[in-house]
């Protein structure tokens, strides 16, 4: 993937071309609205989500959500594990519990080093990550109460903002601003930081009546014995049943789902609080 900006002296932007052949250019105000008198603005995540066919009141509170998923190519995605259970087209969730052991997270846990590595995107070994992160946590913390602490501090310190870029964890942690790709790396870096193995998920999540495109994170706490979903946009740990993992993984599995956006739908077979 590349990303390619141009910037003026003063540091300002004045293009970028990044992926999915996307382009913006700073243009005077006149310019950029031009032709545009009268026209309603479509979001494109609202394109983008899949209605539900059943209202969900405090999706918070669900312990087991079943659906049925149609259109959806299976062989490319991680429908089946840990929590999720995926057989013939119905997905079932439950939601993780402290109380309750750990469901085996299809393969995750057997190599740990992989979740604790620094990439590119995830610079976990940095000096300014590995400081916050000592800043947010306590020694002396379960892993349970550091990753508890690192969601509620990005849930609080980032502005929630769409960012037109390859989600990238340092400078989300410097700008305090973006979407959910950019909390996830930056929970994902952190985590890391403090010695938690973590990753980014992507797929659906419910929310006001739809179901929508975002990602969060599952994290590895030794002294729960597994893996947790965590979603710092929301602020939940276990997050709630309607986040439906489709990829577990960076960039590249993500795009992944840029071929189902429009062809997915689904039924809501059972709910149980």
């Amino acid at each position: 993937m590349k990303q390619v900006v141009w910037m003026d002296q003063d540091g300002s932007v004045l293009r970028e071309e990044g992926i999915l052949g996307i382009i913006l250019e700073k243009v005077a105000r006149e310019e950029a609205l031009a032709g545009l008198e009268g026209l309603v603005s479509a979001d494109l995540t609202e394109i983008a989500a899949i209605q539900s066919p059943r209202p969900i009141e405090t999706p918070e509170g669900l312990r087991l959500l079943k659906i049925r998923l149609i259109g959806l190519p299976e062989s490319s995605l991680f429908l089946d594990g840990g929590r999720q259970v995926y057989r013939s087209g119905v997905l079932t969730i439950r939601r993780e519990s402290f109380l309750e052991p750990v469901v085996h997270s299809g393969g995750a846990a057997e190599d740990l080093s992989a979740f604790l590595r620094s990439t590119p995107f995830i610079q976990s070994d940095h000096p300014k990550m590995k400081q916050k992160a000592m800043e947010i946590i306590t020694p002396g913390d379960t892993d349970r109460v550091k990753a508890g602490k690192i969601v509620t501090w990005i849930h609080k310190n980032l502005e929630k903002r769409p960012i037109l870029s390859v989600p990238n964890a340092l400078e989300t942690l410097e700008n305090r601003v973006g979407d959910c790709n950019e909390h996830a790396v930056l929970l994902a870096a952190l985590s890391r930081a403090a010695g938690i193995p973590a990753e980014v998920e992507a797929g659906l999540v419910y929310l006001r009546g739809r179901f929508y495109y975002h990602a969060w994170n599952v994290l590895f706490l030794k002294d729960k014995g597994g893996w947790v979903t965590a979603d710092s946009v929301l602020g939940q740990m276990p997050a709630d049943v309607t986040h439906i993992r489709f990829v577990r993984g960076g960039a590249e599995q993500q795009l992944d789902l840029v071929g189902l956006i429009g062809k997915v739908t689904l039924e809501i077979l059972e709910m149980t609080r």
